[in-house]
């Protein structure tokens, strides 16, 4: 597995802003995990560690940044452009054999419906098979996830197939997971090519960006 030379420490799309997570951000991700953790369980099967600390949530993203800084995976906290407050979260982890890269996401349960988790991923899509060329950005999402399961279709992804029982789930059955692909020579007739983004690396330079 090799992993992108090009990191983009803060993305923005036309609403919202991806940064990768600092220190002072495990207050909020802690109030923000406990208070969507019956939102998030159904499908996201991390979400049972909820409700942490403020120090587990510290020890998490300082987990996530040197993950972030070796250029294995790169997960951000999302807020709306102009404003401060958390309403989501999201991943680009380079953990997909062949050298491919899948995207992950959520948004707060008060925020969700309005279009925020499309809209990330696909500038996350866009950013990703411009600058950082993996072989492919794959979506899962598991079976019963209606409304994660239209993202990938509404962007243009392929379905691959099925991964049955993929999704470990603990003290009862594995669930189904359903895999979406889009590779590079299928981004510029997608919906995805047209999403707007402004990449920028840790120093604030710009590596890509997609008007």
């Amino acid at each position: 597995m090799s992993y992108p030379s090009k990191r983009a420490h803060r993305l923005l799309t036309e609403r919202l802003e991806l940064r990768c997570y600092e220190p002072r951000d495990a207050e909020e991700l802690q109030a923000v995990s406990a208070r969507n953790r019956e939102h998030l369980i159904p499908f996201m099967p991390w979400a049972l560690r909820d409700p942490e600390t403020v120090d587990e949530k510290l020890e998490l993203i300082r987990k996530w940044r040197g993950w972030f800084d070796t250029g294995r995976d790169f997960i951000y906290r999302v807020q709306r452009r102009g404003e401060s407050e958390q309403i989501g979260g999201c991943g680009l982890h380079y953990r997909i054999s062949g050298n491919g890269a899948e995207i992950g996401y959520w948004i707060d349960e008060r925020e969700t419906r309005q279009g925020y988790a499309t809209e990330l991923a696909a500038a996350l899509t866009r950013f990703s098979l411009e600058v950082q060329e993996p072989s492919r950005v794959v979506i899962q999402a598991e079976v019963e996830n209606e409304l994660s399961l239209r993202i990938p279709e509404r962007l243009g992804f392929q379905q691959d197939g099925v991964l049955r029982r993929s999704s470990e789930r603990p003290e009862e059955l594995n669930r189904d997971m359903v895999l979406y692909s889009l590779l590079p020579e299928e981004l510029a007739a997608s919906p995805a090519a047209s999403a707007k983004y402004e990449a920028f690396d840790d120093l604030g330079r710009v590596i890509g960006a997609g008007e």
